[in-house]
């Protein structure tokens, strides 16, 4: 296969953008991108776009990815449609890998484009409800679906697990939201930008018992993009970050429950075809739709044994200056969950720090990272999940 790598990386800010479109969010995102990679609209072969809801937030069922590239020029070419939940941007991203790797195009474009935020706040949070099977979900409280986000349902009942079975505290998930929250407040593209201390998350709102508002992510609009190539002069661009992994997978049969779940299953494939463990990875970015999500990836990905969340939390070993810096870009409670474009905004935050060109988020002398995302749910597990392995030099 051939050596593929990041050349370019760009995005719009995340937020509640009820009067901006999906095309504009696009146009903000795949600009920044191409002029990162110092190419242009023509030198995209073909086009991975990656869309969760916006069938039923705006209408636009069909088609979403050439109605967003058509007006940036991006038309022509082959333009693939993916939806997986949350996972989607994962998703466009392994797919453009594949692409690449094949030998089928020599540059691609990944991009992730989410208007999640609706006037009509029931709309958004019953849209929601389409990331688990519509059949048979999972049991949730009053309210859910219509004044929350029904993963916030799973999201306290995984929390309640946590407290149970592996000894993590409160003040644990606390620590955990107000680190993410305080790397938001020096990120310019990030939802939340006011940190918080530990103190002010376990003051804020319960949402459902324990988890308050702060521990989980805010409903966020926004687009990222990812340039993904094999062309000899980017691959040998001293600022090119090399795709060393790219897997997916699912939640696995009925009958084999004791199998790996969709998260270990994709890191531990996408650890092998890079031949590195986690014990090798300099900084991590996953899944914390919730700090219950985030703390169940730790082991889930290997980089922490489970029993050990809690010291993890209060040794603060996922900090800046801690062994194992984890969503150093404020995660999605602090950065915001854009649901299609949040894979990919995690490689544009991943790249920055690889390439030493994060700012005040910067971190010392990164050289690898890994990235993890999960999406929906199928009778109660996690339903996909995507884990890139990435180097620089």
């Amino acid at each position: 296969m051939s050596k593929v790598v990041v050349s370019g990386v760009g995005m719009s800010p995340f937020g509640k953008f009820l009067d901006t479109s999906m095309k504009e969010l696009g146009r903000v995102a795949v600009d920044a991108a191409l002029a990162d990679a110092g190419i242009g609209v023509r030198d995209v072969q073909a086009m991975f776009f990656s869309n969760a809801l916006a069938g039923l937030i705006t209408g636009q069922e069909c088609i979403r990815g050439e109605v967003v590239g058509y007006p940036l020029g991006l038309a022509g070419i082959p333009i693939h449609n993916v939806e997986n939940a949350c996972a989607s941007g994962g998703n466009a991203l392994h797919l453009a890998w594949m692409a690449v790797a094949s030998g089928m195009y020599d540059t691609v474009l990944a991009l992730g484009v989410e208007k999640a935020n609706h006037e009509d706040r029931q709309r958004t949070f019953s849209a929601y409800a389409a990331g688990m099977d519509v059949e048979a979900g999972f049991a949730t409280g009053d309210g859910a679906g219509q004044e929350r986000s029904p993963f916030v349902d799973r999201q306290a009942r995984l929390a309640g697990m946590l407290f149970d079975e592996r000894g993590v505290t409160m003040e644990g998930l606390a620590r955990i939201a107000s680190r993410s929250l305080e790397s938001a407040r020096l990120n310019p593209f990030a939802h939340r930008r006011f940190g918080a201390s530990v103190e002010d998350v376990l003051a804020s709102r319960v949402v459902v018992e324990p988890l308050t508002v702060l521990m989980s992510s805010p409903v966020s609009d926004g687009g990222a993009a990812v340039v993904v190539t094999s062309r000899p002069e980017a691959v040998a661009s001293p600022r090119a970050v090399e795709i060393l992994a790219s897997r997916m997978a699912t939640r696995p049969p009925q009958d084999q429950p004791d199998a790996p779940n969709a998260v270990e299953a994709s890191a531990h494939a996408a650890f092998e075809q890079a031949g590195l463990g986690p014990e090798d990875m300099d900084l991590a970015e996953v899944h914390d739709a919730s700090v219950a999500y985030e703390l169940m990836a730790w082991t889930d990905v290997g980089l922490c044994r489970p029993g050990d969340e809690q010291k993890w939390a209060m040794e603060g070993v996922t900090e800046a200056d801690g062994a194992m810096p984890v969503n150093r870009s404020g995660g999605l409670v602090g950065r915001g969950h854009a649901l299609g474009a949040s894979g990919l905004a995690q490689i544009h935050d991943v790249v920055q720090q690889l390439r030493g060109e994060a700012g005040e988020l910067q971190l010392l002398d990164p050289r690898r990272a890994v990235v993890q995302i999960g999406g929906g749910v199928v009778d109660w597990l996690t339903a996909a999940s995507s884990v890139h392995v990435l180097a620089r030099g």
